[in-house]
């Protein structure tokens, strides 16, 4: 991820308290930790691009590309996140339970990584089968446009 200013987390402060410096100091420590993961991981990334790395690459090269891919990308993000998870101070007897504004931030961040794992899966998928990329088809007619 870009180094964000620490400003753009006001919208996770909206009618609650602003973080603390315990917790802005975990997000400082979040971002740094995911060393750009989520803009490398799915910008333009779509079946059409895994095809073009398979006929540059090759199939075999392709899979363990898309392998890394998943165990390296999405598995680090993930990692990071319940790192941040842990690290977020509480300032309740509950463990668990983070300021609004913590939560609503490590809310955003699982939903960004569910929709990148749901992308990832989605263009492996259609590549692997061979479906047409392009989604205004309900039946996903494959290139040769057979059913």
């Amino acid at each position: 991820m870009a180094d964000t200013a620490i400003d753009d987390l006001s919208k996770y402060v909206s009618g609650t308290d602003p973080f603390t410096a315990a917790e802005l100091g975990a997000i400082a420590r979040f971002r740094e930790n995911l060393s750009g993961i989520p803009d490398i991981a799915f910008k333009g990334f779509d079946a059409d691009g895994i095809r073009h790395l398979a006929s540059e690459h090759g199939v075999g090269e392709a899979r363990k590309m898309l392998h890394s891919f998943a165990t390296d990308l999405l598995n680090g993000w993930w990692l990071a996140i319940l790192s941040l998870k842990s690290d977020l101070p509480t300032g309740t007897d509950e463990p668990a339970r983070h300021s609004a504004a913590a939560a609503r931030y490590v809310a955003h961040l699982t939903a960004q990584h569910l929709n990148a794992c749901e992308k990832f899966e989605h263009a492996v998928t259609m590549w692997f089968l061979d479906l047409d990329t392009d989604l205004s088809s309900p039946l996903y007619l494959n290139r040769d446009g057979d059913e």
